[in-house]
């Protein structure tokens, strides 16, 4: 499909379609796994404070060590990185109808069984685990993804470029408002007297995160809908993109990024007390431009032979599902055992435990991959998707005639 012209592409069958794009399906993308892995980290250092009670759901006002922190944080972390994660879901999504199509199963099936299995997944977490959830989110907009799976390109790239237009109207209206809005001063925790309990996560998913669902998935569905749209047209692929466009891609995204997050630096400079909420426009703007430039450099250092270095990073990304619910796991269970309460640790701790617990990921990831073919809770999923229980160990290689055992594959 990649080198057919949309005129062309529009008169073709859906079986003529699958098959121009099967020849682009037998190899995985590293830079995908890489890029994926990246996200993972920036989503742990986002999270992590927010399940440990002292980011930004419990409250506005920093000051001190943690003023710095957070301003660092909105300038280069915050919404950056569930961005560039979004828009991956969609890249998985068509490598995934590839999958479909070499097994020759109906994709349409296939995918609503992998969507609903999220969606339990996702609801488990919420209730039992933390109420910042992003799968349960992703499984319902994925229900969304159906209708597009024969759609030509043209129809995708449309409604991914209308969506994000409308989310980021609403999320500038949004932010100005909230400008406009005396900010909250307090340092105290805002959420709840605690961290919240099974019954108010409950209650979160169905009030506040009900009610924020049209205008976030709005832009997530946006999102996944491009990189669906990134996927057919071989974004990824090597040499889908000269250097030089993907430096000048990088550089005015950067700019970009750096010029919507000045306010945040400038009002630290000058203010005691840092507010997240006065700053959520410059966080939102800042960090789809910023998102774009972190996807940009990780494409400029991984090329070619250069991609070898970032092999623990890619390791990270193939196991994005068991590492994104091993964080909230162990952070849940190290707040339990420290009986740690909202708004009692610093900015710092939860800093030194988010790059503690990403060191670990990595070495574990690392280690697992190359004694098993994918990830336990991606094994589990896969069962569901494909009603079939896949070899989860990695057989050794055999020389021929010698008889031995050689390198693990």
């Amino acid at each position: 499909m990649y080198d057919v012209d949309m005129a062309t592409e529009k008169s073709l069958q859906w079986k003529e379609y699958r098959s121009l794009n099967e020849r682009h399906s037998s190899e995985r993308i590293e830079l995908i796994d890489i890029i994926r892995g990246f996200a993972v980290f920036g989503i742990c250092l986002v999270n992590v404070p927010e399940m440990a009670g002292n980011g930004v759901y419990f409250r506005s006002g920093f000051e001190g060590s943690d003023a710095l922190i957070r301003v660092l944080y909105d300038m280069f972390v915050q919404s950056k990185f569930y961005t560039i994660f979004a828009f991956l879901f969609g890249v998985s999504f068509h490598l995934f109808l590839q999958s479909a199509q070499r097994r020759g199963l109906a994709p349409g099936p296939a995918a609503a069984r992998r969507f609903g299995a999220l969606l339990l997944f996702g609801a488990a977490h919420a209730i039992l685990l933390w109420f910042g959830d992003i799968l349960l989110t992703y499984a319902l907009l994925g229900f969304f993804l159906l209708p597009f799976i024969r759609r030509t390109d043209t129809t995708v790239a449309g409604w991914a470029w209308s969506l994000l237009g409308v989310a980021v109207f609403v999320h500038v209206l949004l932010g100005l408002t909230m400008l406009a809005i005396p900010a909250d001063r307090s340092l105290d925790p805002t959420f709840a007297a605690g961290l919240p309990d099974m019954a108010e996560r409950l209650r979160f998913l169905y009030t506040e995160n009900a009610m924020n669902l049209p205008i976030y998935g709005l832009e997530v569905l946006g999102l996944f809908l491009l990189g669906l749209y990134a996927g057919r047209r071989g974004w990824f692929r090597p040499g889908a993109a000269s250097a030089r466009r993907i430096a000048s891609v990088q550089w005015t995204a950067l700019a970009v990024g750096l010029l919507a997050a000045a306010p945040m630096a400038w009002d630290y400079a000058h203010d005691p007390v840092y507010q997240f909420d006065k700053h959520y426009l410059y966080v939102f703007l800042s960090g789809k431009a910023l998102a774009v430039f972190y996807v940009a450099t990780l494409m400029r250092l991984t090329g070619g032979e250069r991609a070898e270095r970032f092999r623990p990073l890619a390791a990270v990304g193939r196991m994005a599902f068991t590492n994104y619910l091993t964080q909230t796991i162990l952070t849940a269970a190290l707040v339990q055992a420290l009986r740690i309460e909202a708004g009692e640790l610093p900015l710092w701790a939860t800093l030194l435990w988010s790059a503690v617990l990403l060191a670990l990921q990595t070495v574990w990831s690392v280690w697992w991959l190359k004694r098993y073919r994918m990830g336990p809770f991606e094994w589990v999923w896969r069962i569901c998707t494909w009603l079939r229980v896949p070899a989860l160990r990695r057989q050794p290689a055999r020389s021929a005639g010698a008889g031995t055992t050689g390198t693990a594959i």
